[in-house]
């Protein structure tokens, strides 16, 4: 029998190298040639023996008794996610409002550069009897084994039906642990991949509808927005910019307050002996030694912010004259080595000591990782494996010449070397952050990597190295009722400041403070009141900025960086020099608008919440609807708030931004007296910004040229309202038979625009386009034009309620792989429920709805609204809700009726309502009475024309009698009717 053929796979190149090398090291292993060539290097190695596959997976240690069994190892390696989540394309910026991004389906997809890898996976599964994650062994090591497993199944699914996948658990490559990893093989923790799929899902439906939300509202109020781009927000970067923003305004709201303080001073002879009443001339002046020392003691209470007080007391000090010795104590007292080196540490320490952003750091901890210089820079761990051979890699140093290789001799002499401290965080997937080789740092040719490189190397032997020792002493003297205090540190042994210089330096105090007895009198060198004010805090730093993100749960050791980077690439904060930040208009805006609403996002505590349900889903307490559904709710609860208090947004932006159309040196003038302004019935000006050109013909339309956006503006109110992004030709609506009266929208008043495009014209209303009226069907972040709205009165308002929900999923999208929603939609030829994907190649699925309804709306969202019959765990079906015509009510049914039309069947069979089924096409007849429309086109365009049948193979409406008239028909085709 063959030995089984088992598929590796690494997160990393370069974990896929290491692991080949230890296969092929196995007694007896026989490697084979290696494919060089595809997206990833393939290893091939036979007769690599170890406890036979079928006996694990249970994670736990097999006895020594099981014997080896030769296997032929395939390893390779992804690099980091494979796939990506994203919305379809029926949920692009212009197809839908933001709102629907809450529920909208999520597809999973490969980018272009991870297509060969995803077929390389595929290929090299067909030839697996076995497959073997060798993933990070965290929770996004998790996850990116769940994508690995997904794609192997696609090419092998017998790999899950005979449970041939297995989860390989290790912290390093060193030869003895993949040994160990083995001979312990375990499955994929399915709850973490839950953790991850849910912090995904939140942060990926969150964060695309608010930043749709704040980059389509703030495009139609102020200036520069359209230029701007994306005004995005994060679920994690937002909370960044909180802290940066709340530091920010600490300052500018900072009072200084006056303090009044009391310094004190003696002064030490060369022998150490304090100069006292003894040292003083005949006039009472203090003798000075040129050779004494001051020593400065600090007043116990501080300072007093009241200067009476202070003064009297300073009085009775004065009048005192001579101090008394109450206390004298000395102590040994430690400085602690590091511990071992993660990310987020590695990230403080550069910022702090070399001036590197995390960002840069990370990327040039990345090179410096590729070219073998340091172990992986991305890791939560602070303690060394007990395997971990320190001696071997610091004894490499001693070859270097310079002060790594001296102080490396020095650890390996007098018993100098200790193991390292122990840190509390553990992520078991990789070792602290180390120096891999020792080299000298002047072979590095990069400066900000040479920089780095020493910084880890001086970290990992001061970690192996001893406490620096001390002692630390205090005096405490006592003047009137006044008690003041000296400290002072006397180093006795360095240690491991000698190789962390010149950046750890050690000192509480003032060196070595005098032996004096307790009790004795000593008579101040000087002794001031000083007044001083209270300092504003400084802007935040970036190691405090890591620091608050790490303590609150922002991010991971991996993510902080690109958060942080994120803040200033959107320009909502700015770095100086000093790694300190600053945060911009915008930033500040933002932070002040969502505040103003009563929403603190920029706080971290939703964040601190998920992530604190993701730990919860991570350990099998909750499952991930348990944590997604309640969270999600709670969002969406504050993004129908925002929309509905969106002015407060505009207001908070107002401050610091201009509106829109107010600076005319942006605009060029197209045409005067453009169109009727329905707040101060004056005429509005049609502009265009700067970078288009043309004019408006004596037809007063406005060809359309390579010009930036145009708006309409108002000098006498002073707004401005944005026209529609694409079309060729605006022209003021007027009334039918009239050449000048102005058509207005019934809401506002404002002159409705016609706008053409290519022979297509639709209607606006410049004010409720950008301002959509929500009691109408608007949602304040998109675009509403008048076939979105609902009035009741107005003949282009041909919206409908519900519009924006999704009904069901698409069948005919389905089943092509994508995601496609079908959605209530209403025209001239009356209702319909079609699917949102438009486009060139846009989805044919439409069912046409009875005529005979004078309103078809979505009830609701909620639950009440849903069928239960048709619904899943993953989609939901809605019912819709039918309010009939007066006289069309069919005899059978109340004048209102709220059903699926999808289970319904003797409602569709009277109403003649088809439901298109995959390659047939169902237009809508001529002459149907009650409905009876369907349409849908397949893939290959074959129709196939059908009624419905009865039982009896008579036509659907056989049975059907006017209770008007009678005849086989329904009161809506009664040749009777008058209407």
């Amino acid at each position: 029998m063959a030995p089984p053929v088992v598929l590796n796979v690494a997160e990393k190149p370069s974990v896929a190298r290491a692991l080949a090398q230890v296969f092929g090291s196995s007694p007896g292993s026989r490697p084979r040639n290696n494919h060089q060539a595809g997206p990833a290097q393939i290893f091939e190695c036979e007769n690599v023996c170890f406890p036979s596959l079928y006996q694990q997976g249970h994670g736990r240690p097999l006895p020594n008794s099981v014997i080896d069994e030769p296997h032929t190892m395939i390893t390779t390696s992804v690099r980091g996610h494979l796939a990506s989540q994203d919305f379809g394309p029926a949920y692009g910026w212009s197809r839908c409002p933001p709102v629907t991004l809450f529920e909208a389906p999520i597809n999973t997809e490969y980018s272009e550069d991870m297509q060969p890898l995803e077929r390389m996976l595929r290929d090299l599964s067909r030839r697996a009897s076995a497959l073997i994650l060798w993933l990070d062994c965290d929770r996004e090591g998790e996850a990116i084994s769940d994508e690995v497993r997904t794609v192997c199944l696609k090419g092998n699914p017998r790999l899950g039906a005979q449970n041939r996948i297995y989860r390989a658990k290790f912290s390093t490559v060193l030869p003895g642990e993949i040994r160990k990893a083995l001979r312990t093989l375990g499955r994929v923790n399915e709850n973490f991949v839950q953790a991850v799929q849910a912090r995904s899902e939140h942060d990926l439906r969150v964060g695309a509808a608010f930043t749709r939300f704040q980059t389509l509202r703030l495009q139609k109020k102020f200036d520069g927005f359209q230029e701007r781009g994306v005004v995005s927000y994060g679920p994690c970067q937002f909370p960044t910019l909180g802290f940066v923003v709340e530091r920010w305004a600490r300052i500018e709201t900072f009072v200084p307050e006056n303090f009044w303080t009391i310094e004190m001073s003696i002064k030490l002879n060369a022998d150490g002996s304090v100069v006292n009443d003894s040292d003083q001339s005949q006039n009472g002046n203090v003798y000075i030694n040129q050779q004494s020392r001051a020593i400065h003691l600090s007043w116990k209470r501080v300072r007093l912010y009241d200067r009476p007080t202070t003064a009297a007391i300073y009085d009775a000090c004065l009048e005192a004259g001579v101090a008394v010795v109450t206390s004298l104590t000395g102590r040994p007292k430690n400085k602690w080595r590091p511990v071992p080196l993660a990310t987020v540490e590695l990230q403080k320490r550069a910022s702090k000591y070399l001036r590197i952003g995390s960002e840069e750091l990370m990327n040039k901890a990345e090179e410096l990782y590729n070219q073998g210089y340091i172990s992986y820079p991305r890791t939560e761990t602070e303690k060394f494996r007990p395997e971990f051979d320190h001696h071997t890699l610091i004894q490499s140093f001693q070859a270097v010449a310079g002060e790594f290789g001296d102080y490396a001799s020095r650890l390996l002499t007098n018993n100098n070397f200790q193991n390292p401290r122990a840190g509390q965080n553990d992520d078991n997937a990789h070792p602290p952050i180390t120096p891999a080789k020792a080299v000298n740092v002047e072979s590095i040719s990069d400066p900000i990597q040479r920089k780095i490189y020493s910084l880890i190397v001086k970290h990992y032997l001061a970690c192996c190295s001893r406490d620096a020792v001390g002692r630390e002493t205090e005096l405490c003297l006592k003047i009137a009722s006044e008690e003041f205090v000296a400290k002072g540190l006397m180093v006795l042994e360095r240690n491991w400041l000698d190789i962390y210089q010149p950046w750890e330096r050690w000192s509480t105090g003032q060196g070595e403070l005098p032996r004096v007895a307790v009790g004795s009198r000593i008579t101040p060198t000087s002794l001031l009141m000083k007044d001083g004010q209270t300092n504003p805090p400084q802007l935040i730093s970036e190691v405090e900025l890591i620091a608050l993100m790490d303590r609150n749960g922002i991010g991971t050791d991996a993510t902080i960086a690109q958060h942080i980077t994120t803040i200033c690439d959107r320009r909502y904060a700015e770095r100086d020099a000093n790694q300190r930040f600053h945060p911009t208009k915008l930033g500040i805006a933002l932070v002040e608008g969502y505040n103003s609403m009563g929403y603190r996002l920029n706080l971290p505590d939703l964040r601190r919440e998920m992530e604190a349900n993701c730990s919860a889903i991570a350990a099998g307490h909750k499952s991930k609807n348990d944590v997604l559904l309640p969270v999600l709710a709670k969002m969406l609860d504050v993004f129908n708030k925002a929309n509905e208090e969106v002015h407060k947004l505009d207001a908070a932006v107002e401050r610091h931004f201009s509106k829109l159309g107010s600076n005319n040196s942006q605009y060029t003038l197209l045409q005067e007296n453009f169109s009727l302004c329905g707040s101060c019935n004056g005429k509005m000006t049609l502009k265009q910004q700067l970078d288009g050109a043309g004019r408006g013909s004596n037809r007063q339309r406005y060809e359309v040229s390579a010009g930036g956006s145009k708006l309409l503006h108002c000098t006498t109110c002073s707004r401005a309202h944005l026209m529609p992004r694409y079309h060729q030709q605006l022209f003021p609506a007027v009334k039918q038979g009239t050449q000048n009266d102005p058509l207005t929208c019934p809401i506002c008043q404002y002159q409705l625009i016609k706008c053409e495009n290519d022979g297509n014209s639709y209607h606006i209303c410049p004010y409720c386009f950008s301002d959509p009226p929500m009691d109408h069907g608007g949602d304040s972040s998109t675009d509403f034009p008048c076939s979105k709205c609902t009035h009741p009165t107005c003949f282009l308002a041909t919206g409908t309620h519900g519009a924006n929900v999704e009904v069901f999923s698409c069948p005919f999208c389905s089943a092509a792989g994508n995601a496609g929603g079908v959605s209530l939609k209403r025209s001239s030829n009356g209702y319909r429920l079609s699917c949102s994907n438009g486009g060139r190649d846009r989805c044919q699925f439409v069912v046409w709805l009875p005529k005979a309804a004078k309103e078809i709306f979505v009830t609701d969202t909620t639950d009440a609204s849903v069928c239960i019959a048709c619904s899943t765990q993953e989609r939901l079906v809605r019912k819709l809700k039918f309010v009939w015509k007066m006289g069309s009510v069919p005899p059978h049914y109340d004048r209102e009726l709220t059903t699926c039309v999808l289970c319904d069947d003797h409602f569709t069979r009277d109403m003649e309502i088809r439901i298109p089924s995959i390659n047939q096409v169902q237009p809508r007849r001529a002459g149907s009475t009650g409905g009876g429309r369907g349409s849908g086109r397949g893939s290959n365009g074959n129709s196939d024309f059908r009624r419905g049948r009865d039982d009896n193979g008579r036509g659907a409406g056989g049975g059907i009698k006017c209770f008007k008239c009678g005849g086989p028909h329904y009161a809506t085709a009664c040749p009777n009717n008058q209407r």
